[in-house]
């Protein structure tokens, strides 16, 4: 068997976790860790808290508050909502203050280091209230697609935008526009490197939108990165004089920083040398806005790092739509985690998410939509399953079964490289639909394979459903 590590793009800690995080690399990643898991593989999972994202500073100070303490109070929530909806990390630590994420950004810098030098820049600036408009403080048009967009990962096209080349650029905390002002950063010259990582995508299996983003990207050989933001958030570094490294630059560090830290409490684990080696396996779980992050920067920094993981997959989403608007933290445009699981399942929401999943595309969340399912198929559904097991089941289900279409859609869904978990519900939903349509003689190995292969999405139902089929105690 072998190890992986699953790790799921860090929220910002600005606000709780919504059903727009859970559609995306949240549940994804959970069900990917189960399906694993299963199959008798080693894994962990993890992630961590995004303190460093100058998002968190913007939002304390609309609120008065420190900006330490609300991340901190939001860290644990996002936890807990996570807990809440069945999503179950090793470890989901705090960047801030963590010795072992500092260790982890020197560690990438070293790898790095030849690459990196100081230079001129041109940023906006407000003029009135004087804020930098490296990322959260400053939005305009995207040079690259058009969309509203801060000038560091557009959320539209997922481009790295040109700031001088961005249009409209607006104070986001006076409405004043901004002008550009030159300061010096330390510049990563990874654009060298773009061929090598190439070569490594191409013999990983990924998603279509994300393939064509790599093709066009790495044919930058000449790209570099400001990976400091004097004035702006993120780690404050001494080789550099004190300014801060941006949080886009530290992804890797975070996951790493966690394993580390989360095997020094477990040694039974195994030793944090063995796991984050060549030998492991990564996969990430990301929004496809943050595609130049990992799968272009962090593939960069391991290539630079032949003692750690090679580079893994990357599985992507877009956006999820909330009747027809954008999910938004700030607006409060949200359907959030911990008030829905207060209501409802949570395997009912996991399974309605895993099926309506913005894999490809952008989908659309009715919350009426969804009170009607739990209804009229979520409740229906595991009733059909427990009866099933109540009557009787055998230990394994049988070739009648393994070797339908839908069964075999269900597991090549559950594979790294062409990962569903959109596809792997509608599978299990599909074969379903077939064990009811067979002959009585027929059904109990249909149900049989259908709870094993709906386990991962349905963790709650599939546990009490074992139970009973081994006759354990509650």
């Amino acid at each position: 068997m072998a190890r992986y590590i699953v790790t799921v793009t860090p929220p910002t800690p600005n606000g709780d976790l919504h059903l727009g995080h859970l559609s995306g690399p949240f549940l994804a990643a959970d069900i990917c860790r189960r399906s694993l898991m299963a199959k008798g593989h080693e894994v962990i999972m993890v992630c961590y808290s995004d303190d460093y994202q100058s998002y968190l500073p913007r939002k304390a100070e609309a609120l008065n508050r420190s900006a330490a303490d609300y991340g901190a109070l939001m860290r644990r929530a996002i936890v807990l909502s996570s807990e809440l909806a069945g999503v179950e990390f090793d470890h989901f630590p705090p960047a801030r203050d963590n010795p072992w994420f500092r260790d982890s950004v020197e560690h990438y810098l070293d790898c790095v280091a030849e690459d990196v030098s100081a230079q001129v820049v041109s940023v906006h600036r407000c003029p009135n209230c004087r804020k930098w408009g490296h990322e959260a403080w400053g939005r305009g048009g995207c040079n690259s697609c058009g969309t509203s967009s801060d000038a560091s990962q557009c959320e539209g096209c997922a481009s790295k935008p040109i700031p001088a080349l961005m249009t409209g650029m607006t104070c986001i905390a006076c409405g004043t526009p901004m002008r550009m002002e030159t300061q010096t950063a330390q510049v990563w010259a990874l654009g060298r490197h773009f061929e090598t990582v190439a070569a490594w995508h191409a013999t990983r299996g990924m998603r279509d939108d994300l393939r064509d983003y790599l093709a066009a990207n790495l044919a930058k050989t000449s790209d570099t990165w400001p990976i400091t933001r004097p004035g702006d958030a993120g780690l404050p570094v001494a080789r550099f004089g004190g300014d801060p490294v941006h949080t886009w630059f530290m992804g890797l560090s975070g996951y790493r920083a966690a394993v580390k830290e989360y095997l020094e409490d477990h040694p039974e684990r195994g030793r944090f040398a063995d796991w984050w080696s060549p030998q492991t396996n990564l996969v990430h779980f990301l929004g496809f806005d943050c595609s130049y992050s990992h799968a272009i920067a962090y593939a960069v920094q391991q290539v630079c790092d032949p003692s750690g993981p090679t580079i893994g997959r990357f599985v992507t989403n877009r956006f999820l739509m909330l009747d027809g608007d954008d999910f938004s933290t700030s607006r409060g445009n949200a359907v959030w985690i911990k008030d829905v699981t207060g209501l409802y399942p949570a395997d009912a929401i996991r399974l309605f998410t895993a099926l309506h999943a913005p894999e490809t595309k952008a989908e659309n969340f009715v919350m009426a939509e969804f009170k009607a399912w739990v209804q009229e198929v979520f409740r229906p559904l595991a009733a059909e399953l427990t009866r099933a097991v109540e009557q009787g089941l055998p230990a394994q289900s049988t070739s009648r079964w393994t070797g339908t279409a839908a069964a075999i859609a269900c597991a090549d869904a559950a594979r790294l490289d062409s990962f569903s978990m959109q596809c792997m519900a509608r599978s299990v939903l599909r074969l379903l639909e077939e064990v009811r349509a067979a002959p009585a003689a027929d059904r109990p190995a249909g149900y049989r394979l259908a709870i094993d292969l709906i386990a991962p999405i349905l963790p709650t139902l599939s546990e009490t459903l074992a139970r009973t089929l081994t006759h354990e105690p509650a």
